[in-house]
C-alpha cells in the first residue's frame, strides 16, 4: 500500500482537530512507553479486530453490511489506492511495518498527493520498521510522520470510512472499505489510543546533537539518494542552502564523500542505540 502525507492534525474521538503529542522528551527509546498506553492500544486493537472480523465474515458470505471489497491482490489494492487517494481530503494512516524498498516507492507518491491537497497524519509501528527505513522516515516532515505503538494497519479516510484487511477471496488477500458504524467507531478508538503513543520520526536522529534539525533532515534525505534539487523542494529552501548544509555536514562528520558520511552517520546512530536499553 502507498502511504501519503501532509501537514495535518490528528482527529480526536470528539471530531475536533488536535495535533499528536509532539513532546517526545519522554520517549528516548521504546522502553519508555508506559504500560497504560500500551494496554489502551491492545484493548482498542482487540475491539477493532472483533469488528473487522464481523464485517469481513459478512462480506465473505454475501450478507448485508456497510462495506465493500476495495481491492483483491496486492497489485489491484495498490492501483485502487492510488486512484482513490486523489478523491480523499484527509487520511489518518497506521502502518505496522515498513522497509526501504516500500518507502522508496511510497514517499514520492506522498509528495504528489500532498501537492494536490490531501491532508494526512502517518503513524508507523516503530518495532516493525527496518532500521534504515526509520532513518529515511526521520528525514520527513516531523509534523506528519510519527513513530508509535501501532500493531494493526488501517487507514481512516475523510473520517467516514476505514480501510482494513478483508476476507481471503479465491485465494487472494483483500482490503475492504468499511462504513459500518460500529467498526468505524472501533477504528476511531484505536486511532486515538495509537496517537497517545506517538513521537515525531525525526527523533531517530536526535542523538546527532552537533547537527541542526535541518542538517539532520538533509543528511537523512541525502542518504536516500535524493538530489540537491529534490531536497531543496522538500525543505522549502534554496539549492545553495542545501549544498552549504551538506558541506557543513561532511565537515562535521569528517567525511570526504556522501557515501562515507552515510557510513559514519550509521556508526554514530548505532553507538547511540547500543547505549540504550529497551
Amino acid at each position: 500500500m502507498i502511504t501519503l502525507n501532509v501537514k495535518a492534525a490528528a482527529r480526536s474521538s470528539t471530531g475536533t482537530q488536535e495535533f499528536p503529542n509532539i513532546d517526545f522528551s519522554a520517549y528516548p527509546d521504546a522502553g519508555s512507553l508506559s504500560w497504560q498506553k500500551t494496554q489502551r492500544v491492545f484493548d482498542a486493537m482487540t475491539r477493532l479486530q472483533l469488528e473487522r472480523s464481523r464485517v469481513a465474515d459478512a462480506l465473505a458470505h454475501h450478507r448485508r453490511v456497510a462495506a465493500r471489497v476495495f481491492g483483491r491482490g496486492t497489485r489491484e489494492i495498490n492501483e485502487n489506492m492510488a486512484r482513490a487517494a486523489g478523491t480523499w481530503r484527509t487520511l489518518e494512516s497506521v502502518r505496522h511495518s515498513g522497509t526501504v524498498q516500500q518507502l522508496t516507492t511510497s514517499l514520492p507518491n506522498n509528495a504528489y498527493f500532498v501537492e494536490a491537497g490531501l491532508q494526512m497524519v502517518s503513524v508507523w509501528n516503530y518495532s516493525g520498521v527496518d532500521p534504515d527505513a526509520r532513518l529515511m522516515l526521520s528525514g520527513e516532515d516531523p509534523a506528519v510522520y510519527f513513530f508509535g505503538f501501532a500493531p494493526v494497519q488501517m487507514k481512516i479516510t475523510d473520517g467516514t470510512s476505514v480501510l482494513l484487511d478483508g476476507p481471503t477471496i479465491q485465494g487472494k488477500v483483500t482490503v475492504m472499505e468499511v462504513r459500518d458504524t460500529a467498526c468505524l467507531s472501533a477504528a476511531r478508538s484505536y486511532w486515538d489510543a495509537v496517537i497517545a503513543t506517538t513521537y515525531p520520526c525525526e527523533a531517530e536522529t536526535a542523538a546527532l546533537v552537533d547537527l541542526s534539525p535541518r542538517q539532520r533532515r538533509i543528511v537523512t534525505l541525502m542518504l536516500t539518494s535524493s538530489s540537491d534539487d529534490q531536497i531543496a523542494r522538500k525543505l522549502g529552501v534554496s539549492v545553495r542552502t542545501v549544498r552549504a548544509d551538506i558541506a557543513a555536514v561532511l565537515d562535521l562528520l569528517d567525511a570526504p564523500t556522501r557515501f562515507v558520511a552515510g557510513l559514519r552517520l550509521r556508526e554514530r546512530l548505532g553507538m547511540a542505540v547500543a547505549g540504550q536499553t529497551t
